[in-house]
């Protein structure tokens, strides 16, 4: 019972030593101002709740609203600080490796178990997405879920489990568009893959799906219904259509193994060392389970990411917790003596040191993220002093909008052919976007890219 206990806690304690110190550097930036503003307006704003808005006129038909509304409501009820956007992020991965390390011990035990969930918790890829806002790592973390639900009904022969797995999968389809309906794909696989566990019969996938449509469908469909084809066209069209056709972002085919190949060590070598013992050797059925899971999933993700045209870094990150279970395999049957000695005697030892070198970073003055950009700070001073009915927005992008409706308290109105501000009104333009100022316009604030003149 005390090394299970303690193959929960190292995880965790390695996970928060590289996430929490120092969580206020750096700035709100690119998503997590964008979204923290449309989270914190939900908020702020009951009208604005159910359906989205960027700015209160501009409805937001990119992502469902899950992750806004967990964050807004947090920003809303303890303040607009980078600590208080980012430790949701940070629980959300701690749910990521928990769920990680249960996964591993009930398929492959105890030492397994430990070995994937340190090794998740410190991954790069993985663990650096704590800094911000993270879509991807909320629907991770319901994905597991309901991954974890799955193994418990297949493991323990109670079919309820598969059935309860659905409502994870509903939220994380709350999470981000679509993608998570993946995961019944893998579960159906691993069901005729696996070398056991076939006990689960037609009508449970049947009872998985609708518990999942169940939590689901009633935002989609409510969205369909109160906006129509500008919720259908934005939703399912610009982020989903066009995102797999290349119109957003194109990169080339081999984009993840290029940024794997740079950024997932040392673990490679317990992941191929891992793979490379479970071809050559005995396993055990339980180890097969969970190793045939892994696999499938990660050929699963790697293979719908690598043919999905809009490649970022951060939709890898559902490969991370099924590499670690492969990598804790690895590092759970090397041949080294010293290791099994630490696991089965020092790991509240081990504990204690890997607090006080958390302790230690977080003391010292180290810098891992940037400091907030000058002139940005500069213009969110500036505008905070302003009347917000004489502020617009002639050229600012979406997220130097959101940040001064964190930081400034209100969103500069949008300028465009059908708006005609009165004289006297104040225009912000950015000199990397258009359209530009007029050159006789007087200038009354500058600094950096950043300039406001009076109409």
């Amino acid at each position: 019972m005390k090394r299970t206990f303690w193959i929960y806690i190292i995880p965790l304690l390695l996970l928060f030593a590289v996430t929490l110190p120092h969580l206020d550097q750096g700035d709100f930036r690119v998503e997590t101002a964008h979204y923290g503003a449309v989270g914190l307006q939900a908020w702020r704003n009951p009208s604005l709740f159910w359906s989205l808005h960027e700015h209160p006129a501009v409805p937001y038909f990119n992502k469902p609203p899950l992750v806004f509304w967990i964050h807004g409501l947090l920003l809303h009820l303890f303040g607009i600080t980078l600590a208080v956007v980012r430790i949701p992020t940070i629980l959300a991965a701690a749910g990521c490796v928990l769920l990680t390390v249960s996964m591993t011990r009930r398929l492959m035990g105890r030492a397994s178990a430990l070995a994937a969930g340190s090794i998740l918790a410190l991954s790069y890829e993985f663990f650096r997405r704590t800094r911000e806002i993270s879509l991807d790592m909320w629907q991770l973390l319901f994905m597991l879920a309901a991954a974890a639900l799955w193994i418990a009904a297949a493991h323990t022969r109670r079919r309820h489990w598969a059935w309860l797995a659905g409502i994870p999968l509903g939220l994380a389809l709350l999470c981000k568009p679509l993608l998570a309906f993946l995961v019944p794909c893998i579960f159906i696989s691993w069901y005729f893959i696996g070398p056991s566990f076939k006990f689960l019969r037609v009508r449970d996938f049947i009872g998985f799906l609708v518990m999942t449509l169940t939590i689901a469908l009633p935002w989609h469909l409510s969205m369909a219904i109160l906006h129509g084809e500008l919720f259908i066209n934005q939703y399912f069209g610009h982020e989903v259509v066009q995102r797999m056709q290349g119109h957003i972002n194109n990169k080339p085919i081999w984009y993840y193994a290029v940024e794997n190949g740079k950024t997932y060590w040392p673990w490679m070598i317990l992941l191929v060392y891992g793979i490379a013992r479970w071809m050559r050797g005995t396993v055990s059925r339980h180890h097969r389970n969970a190793l045939t899971l892994a696999l499938i999933w990660i050929v699963a993700w790697a293979v719908v990411i690598t043919l999905f045209p809009d490649k970022r870094p951060r939709y890898a990150l559902p490969l991370y917790p099924m590499l670690a279970i492969l990598g804790g395999y690895g590092l759970a049957t090397l041949p080294w003596h010293g290791l099994r000695r630490l696991y089965r005697r020092k790991l509240g030892i081990t504990s204690i040191v890997i607090m006080i070198v958390a302790f230690t970073i977080s003391v010292l003055p180290i810098r891992f993220q940037s400091p907030p950009d000058p002139a940005l700070s500069a213009l969110v001073e500036w505008a905070g002093g302003q009347n917000p009915a004489t502020v617009y927005s002639a050229a600012l992008s979406a997220v130097d909008e959101s940040m001064l409706y964190i930081k400034a308290g209100y969103w500069p109105a949008p300028l465009s052919s059908r708006v005609h501000p009165p004289a006297g009104s104040l225009l912000i333009y950015t000199d990397t976007l258009d359209p530009k100022p007029n050159p006789d316009a007087l200038c009354i604030f500058q600094k950096g890219p950043y300039r406001v003149v009076r109409q």
